[in-house]
């Protein structure tokens, strides 16, 4: 109990996030993230002025954006010939799931609890439905891309290194076939766990907020305090949200190129 207010209540709404019967909020933050994508990229792109020498405001931003993504991902993980080809889908699995982390920062009470039920806060990327299908469509692309680049038999046949004895290479390849599957499981979890940890921790502090606010009369010292706890720790979470956007797609690229060329 957390000053009346049931700490596991608090988790449950934030895993099982619902607005109008059937529709639960994270498809509706899935939708609202990849409407903020086509139609903020679409713009962009018209808006972009390919001919001047410096961007400002938000298409420098932007700009910058795109470019690390590509410099310090795409390139670095798969080199320039592989990290252009495979750059689009690098670039859509960092802005969808930096964009999904960040709408997850901002409160919305649509449900009748309000805050004081701690059902004020969702994020997508705290679905683990919504994670896995990310690991799902990481790992289908890799798969898809040694088979491309090796064939099939060639591709499972460097899943066992060179050199082993041949006792042990059915074991050796049973262990590298999981690992396969194990990879984007890693994704998946890693991604899950912190945004929900994350998103859990904001919404017992708002819920702690109101309690305070409510126990001590709405005293201002202590109101103050209780605010600029929370800006504090959205502004951890900003940060957490990017680096988590980073990690996924880091490790995607990683995976890509490791299954493209084994002696990467």
């Amino acid at each position: 109990m957390i000053l009346g207010i049931e700490a596991d209540h608090v988790v449950h709404e934030l895993l099982n996030y619902k607005l109008v019967g059937p529709i639960n909020a994270h498809v509706v933050l899935l939708i609202l993230a990849s409407l903020i994508l086509i139609v903020g990229f679409g713009w962009a792109a018209k808006a972009m002025p390919t001919d001047a020498p410096r961007k400002t405001g938000f298409l420098a931003l932007l700009e910058f954006g795109l470019v690390w993504v590509r410099d310090e991902i795409a390139y670095a993980f798969m080199g320039p010939t592989d990290g252009k080809k495979y750059l689009p889908f690098i670039w859509t699995l960092f802005f969808f799931i930096l964009v999904s982390n960040v709408l997850g920062l901002a409160p919305f009470p649509i449900s009748p609890g309000g805050l004081d039920k701690g059902d004020a806060f969702a994020v997508a990327t705290g679905n683990i439905a919504v994670t896995s299908a990310l690991a799902v469509i990481t790992l289908v692309l890799t798969t898809a891309a040694g088979f491309t680049r090796q064939g099939p038999i060639k591709y499972f046949k460097t899943l066992v290194p060179h050199g082993v004895p041949a006792v042990i290479v059915p074991l050796i390849f049973l262990m590298e076939f999981i690992g396969l599957f194990t990879k984007p499981f890693a994704l998946l979890i890693r991604l899950f766990a912190n945004m929900v940890a994350g998103h859990a921790l904001l919404a017992i502090l708002f819920s702690m907020l109101v309690g305070v606010a409510a126990f001590s009369g709405g005293q201002i010292a202590l109101t103050v305090v209780g605010v600029v706890g929370i800006i504090g720790v959205l502004l951890l979470e900003v940060l957490i949200a990017l680096l988590q956007a980073y990690i996924f797609a880091a490790l995607s690229a990683t995976f890509i190129a490791m299954a493209i060329d084994p002696g990467h």
